[in-house]
């Protein structure tokens, strides 16, 4: 379990991440100021938040599902 909460950390900064790059690469290619930098970010950190919000859903259900079994 502790290395996929290692793994959703790394997942949320390299939403973030790609996010800025992309809008980067969008406005060198369009040639605007960094309009789309900003939105691609900040759709980013949405998904990135998402994304981790899923995982450890799953996670919890996993954990609750194995307490269970070891109740029985």
């Amino acid at each position: 379990m502790n290395f996929l909460m290692i793994g959703s950390g790394q997942m949320y900064a390299s939403m973030i991440i790609s996010g800025f790059i992309v809008g980067y690469f969008i406005d060198y290619l369009a040639g605007t100021t960094p309009i789309f930098m900003l939105l691609c970010g900040l759709l980013g950190i949405i998904g990135g938040v998402q994304k981790v919000q899923r995982m450890m859903a799953q996670m919890d259900k996993a954990e609750q599902i194995r307490k269970d079994a070891d109740a029985n």
